[in-house]
């Protein structure tokens, strides 16, 4: 995973975590989410392009982290 794919993560991490913690609503953790991807799809489009590969796994994680984030904000 490339340095610009691990900042991503890391700042989706931080926000999504915040958003929880301060009692966002699934609007809310969707713009975080969409603005990762808005990111992702920047570095994807970029004239250095990470592997499709690691840009999936990215997208994976992205996912997933989010899925958490909805189940942690309905219980």
């Amino acid at each position: 995973m490339t340095d610009e794919l691990k900042t991503i993560v890391l700042e989706f991490e931080a926000a999504l975590l915040n958003g929880v913690r301060n009692g966002a609503d699934e609007a809310e953790l969707s713009k975080i989410r969409d603005r990762a991807f808005d990111q992702l799809r920047d570095v994807k489009e970029g004239p250095a392009a990470p592997s499709l590969e690691s840009i999936f796994d990215v997208a994976g994680e992205i996912g997933i982290k989010f899925e958490m984030a909805l189940e942690a904000i309905k219980s």
